[in-house]
Order: C-alpha cells, then structure tokens, then sequence
C-alpha cells in the first residue's frame, strides 16, 4: 500500500470514529467532500482498506512490449543498428525487421 493510499484509509477510518469530519478529511487528502463520500462508501461496502487501494496494481500495463520483443529490440539495437537514435531505430525495426514498437 503507498503512504498516499495508508493516508487515505486513515483518514477514512477518522471519520467514521467520528475525530473528523467529511470537510476536515477532504482538506486534509487534498479531495473534494464528494469525492471523501465515496471513498467512504467504498470502504464500507467492498470490504475496508483493501477496497482504496489502486484497481491496477500489479498488472503490466496495457501498451507494455512483450518479454520476447523487448529482448529483441535491445538486442539489435546494441548490433545492428548501433549508434542510431531512438526515432531512426523505430523506424529502422519497422522496415527492416517488421517489429512496430
């Protein structure tokens, strides 16, 4: 958990002791209190902390190359297009090694 999402569910978790209110916990996560609302709802209907933490988290983004094109591209690029810049080397993969990156 980062420290911005542990702020987030310790200030959450104020509030509904009743030490803070909407206002206060908006202000203090820099929110607005609409937005402190839903993460309150979050909290209590998807099972508490767990539920404020980021829904991507540990997943390989979606633009991500794969392994295998990754290892190619540096690979010719430390032989065979050595020395070229990182425009002309895209372009270069594109033409000559049918590899689109």
């Amino acid at each position: 958990m980062t420290r911005a999402e542990l702020k987030k569910v310790l200030v959450v978790e104020k509030i509904f002791e009743g030490h803070m209110t909407n206002k206060e916990g908006a202000a203090a996560l820099g929110l607005t209190e609409r937005q402190v609302i839903r993460l309150k709802q979050k909290y209590q209907n998807k099972g508490g902390a767990r539920a404020l933490i980021h829904g991507n988290r540990g997943r390989k983004p979606a633009h991500a190359l794969p392994d295998e094109v990754r290892a190619k591209a540096a690979t010719l690029y430390t032989t065979k297009y050595q020395g070229s810049n990182n425009c002309h080397f895209a372009e270069l993969l594109e033409e000559h090694e049918s590899l689109k990156i």
